[in-house]
């Protein structure tokens, strides 16, 4: 487990600093969109909201109709993200694929992957959020069984086979899977903290879930194409 795991966090890191130009500038779009769409919602409530309070201040009910509409603005514009982030794990998906097979991507194809790897994380996506909403353990678990999905679509198999395949694999693996998780779950806690761990932490934690799929499928890394 610790040879696969610190392989496969080798390669993502060595991965990512081999090609920043492409990973980071894409992160950087992605994020700056992300946050125009929220600053645009959250700025859209207020201006709804504001009135309504002030409609409602004589009275001397609670009306919660004002912070309701300004919350469901807010999540609008959250939902708009969704296609933002799953465009950002599609492209740094295909990156990695090139990567693994000795090229280097381009900032354009770090921006996107193919439809085929766009389903399958949407598909994923949709299973979790899913599960979470059944008393969050099944979400959980979905998160686990479902981290080798991308890979898989991005090694050519369609979003249903992909789904079937991390689950065979993190079945067979669940206590290094489990470990992944754990580990990539602190990474992200961290990285989340600064700008500029947080355009590169969707790459990174993709080119991770790559490396562990390639190891636990029997399979060698390959050192990252230098400049």
């Amino acid at each position: 487990m610790g040879s696969d795991l610190g392989g496969a966090l080798q390669f993502a890191g060595n991965a990512l600093l081999r090609n920043p130009v492409a990973f980071l500038i894409a992160g950087l779009i992605y994020s700056v969109v992300a946050f125009v769409l929220i600053a645009a919602a959250m700025g859209v409530g207020f201006v709804v909201m504001i009135p309504q309070l002030e409609q409602t201040a004589p009275s001397d009910t609670a009306d919660l109709g004002p912070i309701l509409t300004f919350y469901g603005i807010v999540l609008v514009g959250a939902l708009l993200t969704v296609p933002v982030t799953l465009l950002w794990q599609t492209g740094s998906a295909r990156a990695g694929g090139l990567i693994l097979d000795g090229g280097r991507p381009s900032i354009g194809q770090a921006m996107a992957g193919p439809m085929r790897i766009f389903l399958t994380a949407l598909l994923v996506g949709v299973i979790i959020v899913v599960g979470t909403i059944l008393l969050y353990i099944p979400g959980l678990i979905a998160t686990v069984m479902l981290m080798f999905a991308i890979p898989a679509a991005v090694r050519g198999a369609s979003p249903g086979a992909a789904i079937k395949e991390s689950f065979t694999l993190a079945k067979n693996n669940l206590g290094t899977t489990i470990v992944t998780y754990l580990v990539l779950t602190v990474i992200t806690s961290v990285a989340s903290m600064l700008v500029i761990t947080v355009i590169a932490l969707v790459p990174f934690a993709v080119l991770l879930q790559l490396g562990m799929y390639e190891r636990l499928s029997g399979r060698a890394l390959p050192e990252p194409a230098r400049a």
